[in-house]
């Protein structure tokens, strides 16, 4: 970056770089900075990495997304979170103020993990598409971070992350708990035919 600068610009570029540095995460979608909600207390929230990025004219969205639950956690919930999000075409603003970041953005492999985790719904009325809204970075989970974030297969614990044919993600609900998600491998639940067949077979209608 040649020329003058305003100082509140300046600023607003090492913030970002450091908060970059310290936290973004790289895939093939773009870059992403997760924070948890109400962090504004020892962190930048959101919001505010949102501004520094305006006043870098750096394109870039803000969405809802959420995180494994710590360990210590009595509730065991998601944790809710905002992520700062730019996509890849648009990373090239920020090459002049981290220059260092044009060569690691053209090293991101052809096959990198994007930022959405599918699973399959199925239905009476047909199977459905659905996006869970994880933070960028569910690929780099530890299994059992996963496992508390219910990405394993809850009959045979296999990791669904890994996106083998034969054992695509699943969301089989029990009708207890209709509105929890459940995830099964596709080995599992004979690939969500049995869970599109079961209501025609309680009614005993011929599916």
């Amino acid at each position: 970056m040649t020329g003058a600068v305003a100082p509140e610009v300046r600023a607003a570029q090492r913030r970002i770089v450091s908060t970059i540095n310290a936290s973004g995460k790289l895939n093939g979608d773009g870059l992403a900075l997760w924070r948890e909600v109400n962090c504004g207390e020892w962190k930048a929230t959101a919001g505010d990495i949102s501004k520094d990025l305006d006043l870098l004219q750096v394109p870039h969205t803000i969405v809802t997304a959420f995180r494994f639950p710590l360990a210590s956690s009595y509730s065991k919930a998601m944790r809710e979170g905002e992520e700062v999000r730019i996509l890849c075409k648009d990373l090239p603003h920020l090459f002049p103020w981290m220059p260092s970041l044009e060569q690691t953005v053209a090293d991101i492999p052809a096959d990198a993990p994007r930022w959405d985790f599918t699973v399959f719904q199925p239905r009476a009325d047909g199977m459905t598409i659905a996006v869970m809204r994880l933070s960028a970075e569910w690929p780099a989970w530890s299994k059992k971070q996963a496992r508390a974030a219910r990405l394993v297969c809850v009959e045979c614990d296999y990791d669904l992350r890994d996106k083998a044919e034969d054992r695509a993600p699943f969301d089989i609900r029990l009708s207890e708990q209709p509105k929890r998600r459940r995830l099964v491998c596709g080995k599992c639940c004979n690939d969500g035919v049995d869970e599109m067949q079961r209501p025609a077979a309680l009614a005993g209608v011929p599916s």
